[in-house]
């Protein structure tokens, strides 16, 4: 089972990385991969080929970019989707996400980080 590595688009506070590699997680920025303004496309392009999970706040084009790759056929790592309310509730949510679920589980899939938020790990 390998672990999600994740790719933070732009929109997310860079801290969470930071967190998450405190953990042992992986974790790239869209800022120290050098693809800041790049369009919603080629991020989730890039996350994929490089194998990351994309985890964004852009709530509006990414669900719809999802199931439009579904509908053709197409796969991607995994896209985490998030509110940017709480940055600390998304970090818990994240952890609990990545403790749970699998590389290979998240392929191709859209998550809601929202839902992650209060499942205890091991779960």
């Amino acid at each position: 089972m390998a672990a999600i590595r994740v790719y933070l688009d732009e929109d997310v506070h860079p801290f969470i990385a930071d967190a998450l590699r405190l953990r042992g997680w992986e974790a790239l920025t869209t800022v120290e991969a050098g693809r800041r303004t790049t369009d919603d496309h080629e991020q989730l392009t890039f996350a994929t080929e490089k194998g990351y999970a994309l985890v964004t706040y852009n709530i509006r084009h990414f669900p719809r970019i999802h199931y439009e790759m579904v509908t053709r056929g197409e796969a991607h790592a995994g896209i985490i989707v998030a509110m940017q309310d709480d940055p600390r509730r998304n970090i818990r949510a994240l952890f609990n996400l990545l403790t749970n679920v699998s590389a290979e589980a998240i392929r191709g899939n859209l998550v809601y980080l929202n839902n992650w938020a209060d499942v205890p790990p091991g779960k």
